[in-house]
């Protein structure tokens, strides 16, 4: 059976659910993020997490469209692609995340206009200074809410 699809191929289901104020995500998942999103620099790298119960389990890189080199974009395509992968291994969508190559993990004016998953976790991975960091977020378009990211042990 197919994901709820809104017209812009998004599961509007998702946008009236609140997120938890922790965002828990396997060791595994956490590592595999970050040296996903360090092998695209010095673009950004873009995809999203799926959980099973109340725990990030698998990533789904997904390819950044966007032609500027600071901004990420997701097609609808793949986007629905993993969707359908996600749902096969009983898993659901549990976040967005996406890299700033020279930036701290802080989200800029054009992912808070630009997240249509507003009740997800939001996760930027930074390269700032050279040094790999994580943070989290919930943005639901007029506030910023930090997320402490809780990294479980398999």
């Amino acid at each position: 059976m197919a994901p709820a699809m809104g017209a812009n191929g998004i599961n509007d289901s998702l946008k009236n659910e609140a997120p938890p104020k922790d965002y828990k995500i396997k060791r595994d998942i956490y590592e595999r993020i970050i040296a996903y999103c360090e092998k695209a620099l010095p673009n950004e790298a873009c995809g999203l997490l799926s959980e099973v119960g109340s725990v990030g389990s698998s990533i789904w890189p997904i390819k950044n469209e966007s032609l500027n080199r600071n901004r990420f974009f997701m097609s609808v395509d793949a986007i629905k692609r993993a969707f359908y992968k996600m749902e096969e291994k009983g898993e659901h969508l549990s976040a967005i995340f996406h890299s700033h190559p020279s930036t701290p993990p802080i989200p800029s004016s054009y992912d808070i206009k630009n997240n249509p998953y507003r009740s997800l976790a939001y996760i930027i991975v930074s390269f700032y200074k050279g040094k790999a960091d994580m943070a989290c977020f919930k943005m639901d378009g007029k506030t910023i809410a930090p997320m402490k990211i809780i990294i479980i042990d398999d």
